[in-house]
């Protein structure tokens, strides 16, 4: 990687290590905690326990990419910050894009 970074075709941003995600990535990352949460409930009827109960625990790392390339707002604020952000997320009133916008941009709405 060139030293400052790159631009690739997509325009993210590559620096370092940092990767800038669009919004209509978050978006798709959005859609696949909804639908986390749909297994999730699925999974609690049937056997009693959730995904965060046995070995689909690393499921949980699509909420940990959505928090960490949200807004500093919600991921500066670990306490604060990240019950807004899941407040953000369970709205499914809102649309994926939607709420991609809020995260990204820091617009507290709800």
């Amino acid at each position: 990687m060139a030293e400052g970074g790159t631009v690739d075709n997509k325009k993210s941003v590559i620096t370092g290590e940092d990767c800038v995600l669009e919004k209509k990535d978050m978006a798709l990352l959005i859609e696949v905690e909804d639908e986390l949460h749909n297994m999730d409930k699925a999974l609690e009827l049937l056997t009693g326990h959730g995904h965060a109960n046995g070995e689909f625990i690393k499921l949980d790392n699509v909420f940990e990419v959505i928090y960490r390339n949200s807004h500093t707002v919600y991921s500066g604020n670990p306490e604060e910050g990240q019950e807004l952000l899941f407040q953000i997320l369970m709205s499914r009133n809102l649309t994926p894009e939607q709420r991609s916008d809020i995260l990204m941009s820091g617009k507290v709405c709800l």
